[in-house]
């Protein structure tokens, strides 16, 4: 044992990766054009939206 895969990054640092791109979504890399154009555009609309949208789809727990 010892020489299978493994992986380099823990399931923890992936998460607060994530966590750091929703925090500060990087406005140079856009993932979604839409979202991109309000958030450049519009932050105060945008912020709106994320959280009309956190209403609508609240965690499951």
């Amino acid at each position: 044992m010892g020489y299978g895969w493994r992986p380099a990054i823990t399931v923890k640092q992936i998460l607060v990766g994530i966590q750091d791109l929703l925090d500060t979504p990087n406005p140079a890399d856009p993932a979604q054009t839409d979202g991109y154009h309000l958030f450049i555009q519009d932050p105060v609309e945008y912020k709106k939206r994320v959280k009309l949208q956190s209403k609508q789809y609240p965690p499951i727990v």
